[in-house]
């Protein structure tokens, strides 16, 4: 599984060439393609979220794009990020009189995508406890969410999927919520949870699976620190100018400055099952 911090790693900048035959489930209203690499010429099969769909904006993308990065660099299996590209043409020819046209023709330019995975199901959340590895992966999952103020991850839309050996995370638009606010009303210390991360830890999708068990979540918060200046670096290398890059900054140092108080945050997580 590669990783934005691979020496070799790049981002596959992606030619749509036709619609793919699947549809796709979701508020977002993603789209299948097929598509060539433009660098290597490999073809493929992707999911794209339309830049100007339902619930999607450049800011959107950008969290995207993160969010994969992040997960992958904690070894969750993300799909493969990818920057698909829709020209007028392909939009004209291939979609016009179709579902999503509209919305295609307003994202004509970059849009956010991933590799098509299949082999994937929506599991219930107790099935991680069958499979000590699946657990451990639903605990690193559960402290992400949290680093990353995710709200997007609960009972009612998981975001999380499984193959039987292994969990499968997507959709991270709604991530790092805390942008959303105006900085007054941020958390000065997200290291330790407000009210409003409530609603984050209470509602995910292992919540009731982890809570009241004597865990340990050192390992899992140890694994943040993995975003360090490299990562961040080369992720600013890679975004998109017109991707809201601004936020990105800001995004950086929030989840720096938890990570300078790690300990606490790891005392904090381990409170947030305990009651």
């Amino acid at each position: 599984m590669k990783k934005l911090t691979d020496s070799d790693y790049r981002l596959p900048y992606i030619e749509a060439l036709r619609p793919a035959e699947k549809l796709f489930e979701g508020t977002t209203a993603p789209m299948g393609v097929w598509g060539s690499d433009r660098e290597t010429g490999e073809r493929g099969e992707y999911v794209v979220k339309l830049i100007r769909g339902e619930r999607m904006s450049p800011r959107s993308c950008l969290f995207e794009l993160l969010g994969a990065w992040m997960a992958r660099e904690l070894d969750l299996f993300a799909p493969e990020p990818v920057l698909v590209h829709l020209s007028k043409q392909f939009v004209e020819k291939t979609l016009k009189g179709r579902d999503g046209y509209r919305a295609a023709f307003q994202s004509i330019g970059l849009n956010y995508g991933s590799v098509y995975e299949d082999g994937f199901t929506t599991i219930p959340a107790d099935l991680v406890e069958t499979s000590q590895e699946m657990l451990e992966q639903a605990k690193m999952l559960y402290v992400f969410d949290l680093f990353i103020a995710n709200s997007d991850r609960g009972h009612q839309k998981p975001n999380v999927a499984s193959d039987g050996s292994q969990l499968f995370v997507y959709d991270h638009e709604l991530a790092f919520s805390f942008i959303h606010l105006i900085p007054i009303l941020r958390n000065k210390t997200p290291w330790i949870f407000d009210d409003r991360d409530k609603e984050i830890y209470r509602k995910h999708h292992f919540y009731n699976v982890l809570r009241n068990k004597e865990l340990d979540f050192s390992e899992q918060v140890e694994k943040l620190t993995r975003f360090d200046t490299v990562f961040w670096e080369k992720a600013f290398s890679l975004i998109p100018d017109e991707w809201k890059k601004e936020d990105l900054s800001d995004v950086r140092k929030h989840l720096t400055s938890i990570l300078e108080n790690k300990v606490t945050f790891y005392k904090t997580i381990s409170k947030t099952l305990l009651s």
